[in-house]
């Protein structure tokens, strides 16, 4: 990838061209293949609220996507110490709406197009700096909230945060956070102005 910003929305009409050249149908939005299947007779709300919402591959990505937002350091886990994943899993399974998993699903496969387009390899084959380099490229047109892999990438961010930072890891190893405990002493602040 080049060291120069990339316009995501005049880019973005290249590589899904290329790529649909190539994969054929399975670059139709997945609102448009949900439509073309056909329904099980008999399922009921309460059974899919409680079966899996991301397949076993779509798990796996998002959690090398999370570890890529949130990844380990020498101080605490990443993401995927945080089991940040199964956060994310719940959060789209019993919260969020339709239109919101499906924008998920769809973000997901754009942003793994993405993934193939720029470094011609699927985003879990892709080394750390490459999966970066394909999420700076998002951050970069972060504005553009009408396309579907930008709104999908800041789902999955502030997700991400919200798993992390609920987690033991997250508040224990990271923040030091220690409980309710007494001070001996408060210390109060350096900068802080002297009253006389």
């Amino acid at each position: 990838m080049s060291d120069k910003p990339i316009d995501l929305k005049h880019d973005r009409r290249q590589w899904l061209k290329a790529s649909a050249t190539i994969l054929g149908t399975s670059l139709l939005p997945v609102s448009a293949i949900a439509k073309e299947k056909p329904k099980v007779v008999g399922e009921s709300p309460k059974a899919k609220a409680g079966g899996r919402f991301l397949t076993p591959q779509e798990h796996a990505l998002v959690d090398e996507m999370s570890e890529t937002i949130i990844p380990a350091d020498s101080k605490s886990g990443g993401a995927k110490a945080a089991k940040v994943v199964d956060y994310i899993e719940q959060e789209l399974r019993e919260r969020a709406n339709t239109a919101r998993q499906a924008d998920f699903k769809e973000g997901l496969r754009l942003v793994n197009l993405m993934s193939q387009h720029y470094c011609g390899k699927s985003f879990i084959d892709a080394s750390s700096e490459e999966r970066i380099a394909v999420f700076t490229v998002i951050s970069s047109n972060i504005g553009m909230v009408e396309l579907p892999e930008v709104r999908f990438f800041r789902d999955l961010r502030s997700m991400t945060i919200d798993g992390y930072y609920s987690s033991k890891i997250g508040i224990h190893d990271d923040q030091d956070y220690k409980g309710n405990v007494v001070l001996q002493e408060y210390v109060g602040c350096e900068d802080a102005p002297k009253t006389t």
